[in-house]
């Protein structure tokens, strides 16, 4: 999982170093608003920590099938129809994401 914003001034999609699990572990990092700077633009602007959201970090997900088909092949050879059970580690990885993600996105902070 990694967290992104959205440029007010070039519409383009940043990332946010500082990541949690959860929003109010995030609020309880660095509070409510948060001061930062666009990779495109350069323009720098406080964001709300509602405006960051969590996505799924697709290179975790290309390593894991990157793993799981090197896994699978050397495990085929010796043990079978048991190698293959190795093509689930990227599901599983997806699954994940998903999760984290959902709970990331599905807290919100009250605005004061």
């Amino acid at each position: 999982m990694r967290l992104e914003y959205t440029c007010v001034s070039c519409k383009k999609q940043n990332n946010y170093k500082p990541v949690t699990s959860t929003r109010g572990e995030l609020q309880m990092k660095v509070g409510d608003e948060v001061d930062v700077n666009c990779g495109h633009c350069g323009k720098i602007d406080k964001k709300h920590i509602n405006r960051i959201d969590a996505v799924a970090d697709n290179k975790k997900i290309l390593i894991a099938f990157l793993i799981s088909a090197v896994a699978s092949l050397v495990l085929y050879s010796y043990f079978g129809l048991v190698g293959t059970i190795t093509v689930g580690i990227p599901l599983l990885m997806w699954v994940q994401e998903g999760k984290s993600t959902n709970q990331f996105n599905s807290y919100k902070i009250r605005r004061r």
